[in-house]
């Protein structure tokens, strides 16, 4: 009497089997944890295997399974073990899955399951679908090691990002952070290091919003050096690299003196002279700057500095305290409601 009823299918019957049987093996052999999918969510991933470690933690290790059960699947042999016939329509579905995935066979006549992990180079073309081999030696239950090899290994995240929250609530907590240039990275031209760190600062807006204005970028090892640093040529050559490699950079240096070093990289991007012999230690002598260069640098960095504003939701009236700031550091006259002026 099925007239007007739902039916309880044979395939779903074995369907059901098969998930018992796995399951069983996940829960009691394994002690991990078997999730089955609800089967309007099934496209090919029938269930997921959650490891779970000997102390009880739940590592968040995963794999996808597709379940089969039933004597046809483990009727067709070839040399090195099942052949499992799939549908075109889970391929691409199952090659995509985030997670990896194994097909396991079971056979209801041995209680036994055969796996083999999913990849569309063990695959081969039908002329309706796609075939792949299972193993024979691949049994399931006694493949829990061979299982945790696909995963990636489990780490203690919280351990090592310590560091990294202690970093930045340093940088967040200082007035001012000072970013040593070493001499090494400007004779071998290197940015790397400086542009991850600024990249760091990019990390969330809070951290970027926070360091705002805040960072002074010195260079060490030229302690013995009777030149300004602005009059050094490597560092001149070395400066013209690193304005390219940060973009925002007039956005995150500090320019609320006429000491920060944002005034250092203006002076190596333009030219500079001294009005007479050189300053002293003894005697400071007046420089004379090419204010074009200077200007034209603001004019390439004000678009990455605009970006930043944009990006962090800061008003009109923050993005203009910050031009002013940072054209007056470099030696323009800013005044209010007008442009810099020289």
């Amino acid at each position: 009497m099925t007239s007007g009823f739902p039916t309880y299918t044979h395939g779903a019957k074995q369907g059901e089997r098969g998930v018992n049987l796995l399951s069983g093996i996940v829960h009691d052999e394994f002690g991990w944890l078997f999730k089955r999918n609800h089967q309007e969510h099934d496209f090919g991933i029938d269930a997921h295997i959650e490891v779970v470690q000997d102390d009880g933690a739940v590592t968040g290790q995963m794999l996808g399974i597709q379940i089969k059960h039933g004597a046809s699947f483990t009727k067709e042999k070839n040399r090195w073990g099942y052949v499992y016939r799939g549908e075109l329509k889970h391929f691409n579905y199952l090659s995509n899955y985030p997670l990896p995935v194994i097909i396991v066979l079971c056979d209801p006549e041995s209680g036994e399951c055969y796996w083999e992990t999913f990849s569309p180079e063990k695959t081969t073309r039908t002329k309706s679908g796609w075939h792949m081999t299972v193993p024979q030696e691949n049994v399931f239950r006694t493949s829990k090691k061979a299982l945790l090899s696909l995963l990636r290994s489990s780490h203690d995240a919280l351990s090592e990002l310590e560091e990294y929250w202690a970093l930045n609530k340093m940088i967040v907590d200082a007035s001012r952070v000072f970013y040593a240039i070493d001499i090494a990275e400007v004779r071998s031209k290197s940015v790397v290091r400086v542009r991850d760190f600024i990249k760091h600062l990019c990390t969330t807006k809070e951290l970027a919003y926070e360091c705002q204005g805040k960072i002074e970028f010195t260079f060490s090892g030229y302690d013995d050096d009777p030149r300004e640093v602005f009059e050094i040529e490597e560092v001149r050559q070395y400066v013209a690299l690193l304005e390219q490699a940060i973009p925002n950079l007039l956005f995150f240096a500090a320019a609320d003196s006429a000491r920060s070093s944002l005034r250092i990289i203006g002076l190596c991007l333009t030219g500079v002279s001294w009005e007479s012999d050189r300053s002293t230690r003894q005697v400071t002598r007046r420089v004379i700057i090419e204010t074009k260069g200077v200007a034209q640098f603001l004019e390439r960095q004000f678009p990455g500095l605009n970006e930043m504003t944009e990006w962090l939701g800061m008003s009109e009236d923050q993005n203009r305290r910050i031009t002013y700031a940072v054209a007056k550091c470099v030696g323009f006259s800013t005044p209010e409601g007008g442009a810099y002026e020289a």
